[in-house]
């Protein structure tokens, strides 16, 4: 795909701009990462317009507080390591990181009442039985993308491998053996949700990450499971219940690392 061909992508979505407005940067992986900047109005929209073509222009699009420049530039937490699992069996990696995440929980708890509460969080059938009949109205921090980039990549799942660094969690530490975050964890949790809900990449920033989720749970004991799954990625202060109650059902799903 040359510029001007990217160029006309842009102009599809509604960016009426000479090829100098796009910024072109390349990752250490190889992919080509271009961006345009952008206001709040319509952002959204644009963005929806080209992840429909994202099969015939092979870019995923993602929107960013941060230029191409940026986003090819952050370090990864293990250089050079990524568990392949995140594409071939990222639910084995989502598995591991959530049995982590109850085995941080009870190691901190402060007696037996607290363990048995987090053993109820972590048991889906248990956290079920608990979440209200009707999701309550969670707020989703208001987010300013400046920049709507389109990362050289078949499907959003994969731009954490291609653009590492980004989402940053430095205060995370669920990992196995109380490993950081890699790479490759925030790859499998997008691919095993994009597999079962169609939850798509829509915003990145330095240390934030929210997804488009078409068909978002809804029965209980599946809403349930995604909870848990949440939270261990990303407790943000937050217990399974309040994501299974307040988040895990709705359509936009944002997660922040302090």
């Amino acid at each position: 795909m040359n510029s001007d061909h990217i160029t006309d992508i842009l102009r599809t979505a509604g960016f009426t701009v000479p090829r100098e407005g796009v910024e072109e940067a390349r990752s250490r992986s190889g992919a080509r990462v271009l961006g345009r900047r952008i206001t709040d109005s319509g952002a959204e929209s644009l963005w929806r317009s080209l992840l429909a073509a994202r099969e015939s222009t092979g870019f995923h699009p993602l929107l960013s507080s941060m230029p191409p420049s940026v986003l090819v530039t952050g370090q990864p937490t293990e250089p050079d390591l990524f568990d392949e699992r995140a594409v071939t069996a990222p639910r084995e990696i989502v598995a591991e990181i959530t049995e982590a995440a109850l085995a941080d929980c009870l190691r901190y708890a402060e007696d037996e009442t607290e363990e048995e509460q987090w053993q109820a969080d972590f048991d889906p059938e248990r956290l079920a039985r608990e979440i209200s009949s009707e999701p309550e109205s969670g707020r989703i921090t208001s987010f300013r993308p400046d920049w709507l980039c389109l990362v050289e990549s078949g499907t959003g799942c994969s731009v954490p491998g291609l653009l590492p660094g980004y989402p940053y969690a430095p205060s995370w530490t669920h990992g196995p053996e109380g490993r950081p975050m890699l790479d490759s964890d925030h790859a499998a949790f997008l691919h095993t949700w994009h597999d079962r809900f169609e939850a798509e990449l829509l915003y990145v920033s330095d240390r934030a990450l929210m997804l488009d989720v078409a068909r978002p749970p809804q029965q209980r004991l599946a809403v349930a499971e995604a909870a848990i799954e949440q939270f261990a990625y990303c407790p943000d202060g937050q217990d399974t219940t309040s994501w299974a109650n307040r988040w895990t059902r709705s359509g936009t799903w944002q997660f922040l690392w302090d």
